[in-house]
């Protein structure tokens, strides 16, 4: 599981829980942050962080390309690879290949998947993780179960490694139902991860379990 997230006393909290062990960012959650894009990515690395995968700029795949090799200094500096996020366009294909011609040995997390299409191009292409946008997908009257199940059955008949990381939730229901329909982990904001734990009635359960208890010290 990652947390999608920039704010650091979130992946504090999160990287606690012992589930956690990456985190993705997109370039509208780093502008919450209010900071420069490279100091970000050094407070999060110095979290001590297992994976971080950052989105590259641009619309044409060169500017794509040109961004990726700039994660790549910031990466070295820090002694570590970047996960890289590519929005898959067409163009966002052709920088995924320029991207694994480069170095075959970095993370390319395709995102902004709204279809099955667009996840299966993105596997060929060679990513390897996609990100389907769950909720954004229900909002446009998109199946995103479905085409989650569609992409994880392509994938699995081919042999090949690529993974479903689920994007885009608004409430738990939609993370539980991506992951037991095909979607192999998911990347999700820090208050969905409080929402699927801290059930009213679980709290209540422990709240009574523990006054009961101070009674038989």
């Amino acid at each position: 599981m990652f947390i999608d997230t920039a704010n650091l006393e979130e992946i504090k909290l999160a990287l606690k829980t012992g589930t956690v062990k990456g985190v993705t960012t997109n370039p509208t959650i780093l502008k919450k942050v209010g900071k420069k894009r490279e100091e970000q990515i050094s407070d999060i690395l110095s979290l001590g962080i297992e994976k971080l995968y950052v989105q590259t700029l641009g619309e044409t795949a060169d500017e794509m390309f040109c961004d990726y090799k700039i994660l790549k200094s910031i990466g070295k500096k820090h002694n570590t690879k970047l996960g890289i996020k590519v929005p898959l366009s067409i163009e966002g294909l052709e920088a995924v290949a320029r991207i694994k011609q480069d170095d075959r040995n970095v993370s390319i997390l395709g995102t902004a998947i709204y279809s099955a299409d667009q996840g299966i191009m993105g596997a060929i292409a060679g990513c390897d993780l996609l990100a389907p946008y769950v909720n954004r997908m229900q909002n446009n009257s998109i199946d995103s179960i479905a085409e989650i199940s569609k992409m994880r059955e392509f994938i699995d008949s081919r042999g090949l490694d690529t993974q479903i990381l689920a994007a885009s939730f608004k409430n738990s229901n939609q993370v539980v139902d991506s992951l037991v329909n095909g979607a192999h982990t998911c990347t999700i904001p820090y208050e969905i991860m409080v929402q699927m734990m801290n059930k009213d009635v679980a709290i209540n359960a422990i709240r009574v379990f523990n006054q009961d208890g101070k009674l038989t010290l």
